[in-house]
Order: structure tokens, then sequence, then C-alpha cells
């Protein structure tokens, strides 16, 4: 199985690989690519949240449970004393922070439906729920920013999938392999079903991927990225004039 620093590598790769495509399009602000590559390497770490022992559900809820603390103690600030509001940020952060990680621990498993394609997919169609109602995000670049999750979180899958091979030992296939990139789990139909109507709920909820769609396969969107796929012809000779010896050049 893939670590946590591969898992962050890969999801940086894949997801600046396809950053860097849209840049190259002229048709999105740098700024919201950026955005996009955050939420890319965000999904490539999702994955790993049905592991208590992970760094990524360490992260989520410790930082949950710091906001969740402090709005509490906000909404309260004016009726209670300084004392007992410290008091009542302590309760908040140890139940969310200790608390939802043991309920957390006995409900999920890791590699199962949380670590799985149609998961995924829900975590993506959840983004752009969030980017779209909540940003106020057109409804191209809510999709994107839901692909970008959904991106990163198959890399995430794929990447244990790779891991599973053990090319140097005696068995070619891990016990592992096959449980990273699945489709559900034969174990928990109830729960694999209940994942999939999610998903299809999730989808009907999103705005229409109509837009979204008719940019990305408009073969003029990637007229910027084809015309510049490779050097230039003066490309080579203009590096050679800035670092070769003027003798060199005059030969």
């Amino acid at each position: 199985m893939a670590d946590f620093n591969t898992h962050l590598v890969g999801a940086a790769a894949v997801s600046g690989l396809a950053a860097t495509v849209l840049v190259m399009t002229g048709q999105f602000p740098h700024q919201a690519v950026i955005g996009y590559f955050v939420l890319g390497v965000i999904g490539g770490l999702l994955p790993d949240l049905d592991s208590p022992t992970s760094i990524p559900i360490r992260i989520v809820l410790a930082t949950l449970a710091v906001v969740a603390g402090f709005l509490v103690v906000f909404t309260f600030g004016t009726r209670y004393s300084l004392v007992e509001l410290v008091i009542l940020w302590l309760v908040c952060f140890l139940f969310i922070r200790y608390g939802l990680l043991g309920l957390f621990d006995r409900a999920t498993v890791h590699r199962g439906l949380i670590h799985s394609i149609p998961a995924g997919l829900g975590f993506g169609l959840i983004t752009i729920l969030i980017a779209f109602h909540v940003f106020t995000a057109s409804a191209t670049h809510a999709w994107l920013c839901g692909t970008f999750v959904a991106l990163g979180f198959i890399v995430h899958l794929l990447l244990d999938e790779f891991y599973s091979v053990d090319l140097s030992g005696k068995k070619l296939l891990k016990k592992s392999f096959g449980t990273a990139f699945s489709l559900g789990s034969l174990g928990q139909p109830v729960g694999t079903a209940a994942l999939y109507l999610t998903v299809i709920a999730l989808f009907f909820l999103c705005p229409s991927p109509r837009p979204f769609t008719e940019l990305m396969l408009d073969r003029d969107t990637y007229r910027g990225v084809t015309q510049r796929l490779l050097p230039g012809e003066t490309w080579f000779p203009g590096f050679l004039r800035r670092v070769a010896p003027a003798s060199l050049m005059d030969r």
C-alpha cells in the first residue's frame, strides 16, 4: 500500500499536469486553476479517511474540532464567563477530535466503501454542490472543482492497486490486490447499494453538466495546447545563442 507521501506526490503530479493543460487553453483564470489543483491534491488524500490512524483523518478531525469549538464559543460568548467558555471549547474539541474518531473507527473499515470508485464520484459531486450553491461558482467551474477532486481520488486508488503488485517477491500479487480500485463491497451489499443511490441522487441535485461537457469536448478549447505541444522552431537556436560561446556559434 502506498504511503501518505506517495499519495500526496501522485495526486499533485496528476492534478498539476491537468491544471497545466487548463492554463494552456487560455480559457480559465489562473486563480481558478490553482484552486482546481489544490482540490485535486485534497482528493488524493480522501480515500484514507476510513483509517483512524491515517494522517488525513487526523488533520480533518483536528481542524474540525478547533473550528467547531470556536464557533460554539462565539455563539455563547456573551452568556458565559471566560472560564466557562474555555471549558466549553475543550469539551467540544475533545468530543470531535477523539469521540468522533472512535465512532468513525467503529462505523468504517479501511479499504471499505469509502475506498471505492463510487465514493470518489460521490466526493466529487458533493464538491460540485458546495462550489455551485455555497461559493456561487458557475456550473462549468463547479464541475471542474468536482472533477479534480474525483481525479485525485482515483489516482489514490490506482496507486494503492499498483503497490499491491510485488515484482520482487515470490507472489506477484499481494492479498490486498483488487481491494483498492473497487466498485463496492460484496460483503456490504446494503451499504454498496446505498452508496450508489446516494451518488445518483447527488448527480441529479447538481447543476447541468452540459456547459462543462460542451467546453471540455470542444476541439477549439485545446487549440492553444496543440499549437504549443512541442517547442517552436526558434526555441533551440535561441537557447544555444544564450548559453553557447560566440566562437562556437560562428562555426
